[in-house]
């Protein structure tokens, strides 16, 4: 199969619900069983069913590698960049994780994303199994974008898709969930179980996370510098922003904070 004939990756629209969640400490509401095993955010679910479903009418079988290999903590996935990369210079491929540069502790091993910033985080990736087989990487081919997915490393990872269309599924998923009656969770349960400390950040922290506070508070008007690093020019923007809508300006970004920001 020609490299090209895949070539086909689409930004990724996250789901309404996802946005402000801890990618990794995504709530069990938000969660549904993936078909073949594990779990997925429930839109993510119910597009991998949908498109399992016509796979299957189609004579062929789509399943995940494993359980593993849809939703993953942020412990799990913690603990597998752990056993693939080291601090210790190799010079082999990195990764940065916290700041840190981290690298690949043998190049024959598969690349992981750091913990927090793999799509597998937030429930909207799965591995296929054998992906690559002629059959089923054709059938993917034709028919991967009718279910809203695509896939993000070509032609490195055939296996690897992520649900990119966000809170508006695509027709083919939208007639499955209308004929499975399957429904959105209840409002607000993005935010269930979780404390005021959760998705915490505070000075000297570094990453995305940091990165997306700052491009949410910029959005807002509280303008700072888009870094991914907590310094104390984004101290001032949290308690600019806290102060706006009556938090305590302690210069902490919390779950109320995430909330508040939408």
């Amino acid at each position: 199969m020609s490299k090209v004939a895949w070539n086909y990756i689409v930004p990724v629209k996250l789901p309404d619900d996802l946005k402000g969640v801890q990618p990794g400490k995504l709530p069990e509401s938000l969660l549904r069983p993936a078909v073949g095993g594990g779990k997925l955010h429930w839109l993510a679910a119910a597009a991998w069913a949908a498109m399992v479903e016509k796979a299957k009418a189609d004579g062929v079988e789509l399943k995940p590698v494993s359980a593993g290999d849809t939703y993953r903590t942020y412990e799990s996935q913690l603990a597998a960049f752990k056993q693939r990369y080291t601090k210790e210079p190799n010079g082999n491929a990195t990764r940065t994780f916290e700041g840190v540069k981290w690298f690949k502790k043998d190049p024959k091993l598969a690349s992981l994303a750091a913990p927090g910033s793999s799509q597998h985080n937030l429930g909207i990736a799965v591995d296929v199994h054998t992906a690559a087989e002629p059959k089923r990487l054709k059938w993917l081919i034709d028919n991967v974008a009718n279910f809203g997915f695509s896939w993000e490393v070509v032609p490195e990872e055939p296996w690897h898709l992520r649900y990119v269309k966000g809170s508006t599924p695509p027709p083919a998923v939208a007639e499955y969930m209308q004929k499975n009656n399957i429904t959105p969770p209840p409002p607000g349960a993005a935010l269930e179980g979780q404390s005021d400390d959760d998705g915490k950040l505070g000075k000297g922290d570094k990453g995305p996370k940091v990165k997306e506070l700052q491009s949410k508070l910029t959005a807002k008007g509280f303008a700072c510098q888009i870094t991914g690093d907590f310094t104390d020019n984004t101290v001032k923007a949290v308690n600019a922003f806290k102060k706006s809508v009556g938090l305590q300006e302690n210069g902490i970004c919390n779950n109320r904070v995430w909330k508040a920001l939408g």
